[in-house]
């Protein structure tokens, strides 16, 4: 994807599919993106498949963006965080932790068991500089391509074929000397949904899809507001908030303008449109009764 070797020490990718969670990586890299202007990290933001048919697919893309950056040449950091999962201090001392990881090949959290290969991909870091690295990145690149083009074609579904996290698994299966070179990290730092540094609602955590956007977005917006980050998303919190409420969205961007200004303008414009909001309904004509139901025939 990257076309030259990233002249920072640490880069730092997201990606995703652009049908189910196109609106999830849009909302987590506004903090992601903070935090790496923060540190000077070169942030990459990738939406779309790279190898694949189905949506799902995207998960692929780590594989593929890991090896990228390896034929670039690239001898630094490689930080992977899904399209749920956001940094929720933009202060942590990345680069004083990375120090400490420097014959560490790659950090995770363990998966559903302790067992060395039992990783969770969601959340990873990824030293370029270690020999384990390029190993492992060539050797899972390897077992994505035995995955033939039409049995990805009809992999509809989750699992219809291995995901990456089950290609890494057998990566690691395969050879136990690779995971000597690990950093198991406890949820509480990263991967989990109350972690400390990169938080991550999986899944498993909530089930509901919408319930868990909502969740993601409420979090990355708090923690915004509590680092006292400003807003790129002024222009779409005023349409969007017109249109729930059934108004004309403005012609000018001027109108705009004016309305977010600053405190005092965005207050009287939040007042004239609840007013305007509330004549509205009430000069609306009322809802026709419902017909009662009819008696079931025979």
């Amino acid at each position: 994807m990257l076309k030259l070797k990233p002249e920072q020490d640490i880069v730092l990718f997201q990606s995703a599919d652009p049908v189910n969670y196109f609106t999830m990586l849009r909302s987590t890299a506004k903090l992601n993106r903070a935090f790496c202007l923060r540190h000077d990290i070169r942030y990459t933001c990738f939406h779309g498949i790279m190898r694949g048919f189905h949506a799902w697919h995207a998960c692929y893309n780590r594989i593929l963006l890991l090896n990228d950056m390896l034929d670039l040449g690239f001898e630094g950091w490689y930080l992977h965080l899904d399209s749920d999962a956001y940094v929720v201090d933009p202060r942590y001392d990345i680069r004083a932790y990375l120090q400490s990881c420097a014959e560490t090949s790659f950090v995770f959290t363990h998966g559903a068991t302790e067992a060395p290969w039992d990783v969770n991909d969601g959340v990873f870091f990824a030293n370029c500089a270690h020999p384990h690295t390029r190993t492992i990145a060539r050797a899972w690149l390897a077992k994505l391509e035995t995955v033939k083009l039409e049995k990805l074609r009809q992999a509809e579904k989750w699992y219809d074929t291995p995901g990456d996290q089950q290609l890494l698994h057998s990566v690691l299966k395969a050879d136990p000397t690779l995971t000597a070179a690990f950093r198991h990290e406890h949820p509480r730092f990263i991967n989990g949904p109350g972690s400390s540094f990169i938080r991550q609602i999986l899944r498993s955590t909530e089930r509901d899809p919408a319930a868990r956007l909502e969740r993601i977005e409420l979090d990355v917006e708090r923690a915004l507001g509590r680092q006292k980050l400003d807003s790129d998303d002024r222009v779409l919190m005023y349409c969007g908030l017109m249109r729930h409420l059934g108004l004309p969205v403005p012609k000018e961007i001027e109108t705009v303008r004016a309305a977010t200004a600053d405190r005092a303008a965005l207050l009287d414009f939040l007042e004239r449109t609840v007013a305007e909001a509330r004549a509205a309904m009430a000069a609306a004509p009322a809802a026709p009764p419902s017909a009662p139901d009819k008696p079931a025939a025979g």
